[in-house]
C-alpha cells in the first residue's frame, strides 16, 4: 500500500510559523478553530501588529518557553509595552472596538508581568 503523505508531515499536516512566531498547522485534520485562528494571522492587520509587539514583550520577558532566564531583557520588554502605549494613544479613536479591547488586554497584562519580574519598580 503506497503512503501519499508527504516525507516528513505528520498525518498529511504542515507545520511553520505564523507572523507571531506561533506554529501554524495546516492539512486536511486540522481542527476549524485553529485552521481559522492561524489564517487570521496570515493577514496582516493592527491586530495582528499588536499580537506580534505582545510575543515580542513576552519573549522579552521570559514568558515564552524555551527563552533561558539569562535571555529576559526587561528594558526591551519595557521599550515593547512603551510603544504599545504609543500606539494606544495616538490610534484614540479611530481603533473598532474589537481593536480597542485587544491592546487594552494586551497591555494590561504585559504590564502586569512586567511588574511581577521588576518586583513593582
Amino acid at each position: 500500500m503506497a503512503d501519499d503523505t508527504p516525507k516528513g508531515s505528520k498525518g498529511g499536516r504542515v507545520f511553520r510559523a505564523g507572523p507571531d512566531g506561533v506554529e501554524i498547522a495546516d492539512g486536511p485534520d486540522v481542527e476549524p478553530e485553529r485552521r481559522a485562528r492561524d489564517e487570521a494571522l496570515r493577514e496582516m492587520t493592527f491586530s495582528t501588529h499588536l499580537i506580534s509587539l505582545n510575543a515580542m514583550a513576552l519573549m522579552h520577558l521570559g514568558e515564552v518557553e524555551g527563552v533561558a532566564e539569562s535571555e529576559r531583557d526587561l528594558e526591551a520588554a519595557q521599550h515593547v509595552i512603551d510603544t504599545l502605549a504609543i500606539l494606544g494613544q495616538k490610534t484614540r479613536g479611530n481603533l473598532t472596538a474589537e481593536e480597542e479591547r485587544l491592546l487594552g488586554a494586551i497591555l494590561y497584562d504585559l504590564r502586569m508581568k512586567f511588574l511581577r519580574h521588576t518586583g513593582g519598580r
